[in-house]
C-alpha cells in the first residue's frame, strides 16, 4: 500500500514539473518572436519601436516593418 501511494505522489509530481517546463518554453518562444518585431510609421520610416503604438510626429498607428 505504501508503494502504491508513493508511486501516485511521484507520478503527480513529475506531471506537474513537465507542465511547468512546457509553459516556460512557450513563454520563451513568444518573447523571442516579439523581440524581433519592429514597428514603424508608414509616413515616417525613421520612427521605429519594438511595440505597437502611435507615431509621435503624426499620430498614425505604427505597423510591423516588412
Amino acid at each position: 500500500m505504501k508503494k502504491l501511494l508513493f508511486f501516485v505522489i511521484l507520478s503527480a509530481f513529475i506531471s506537474c514539473k513537465s507542465n511547468e517546463n512546457k509553459e516556460a518554453a512557450s513563454t520563451t518562444d513568444s518573447t523571442k518572436v516579439n523581440a524581433a518585431t519592429i514597428y514603424t510609421c508608414p509616413m515616417h520610416p525613421e520612427v521605429t519601436s519594438d511595440k505597437p503604438g502611435k507615431c509621435p510626429q503624426c499620430d498614425m498607428d505604427l505597423q510591423i516593418k516588412s
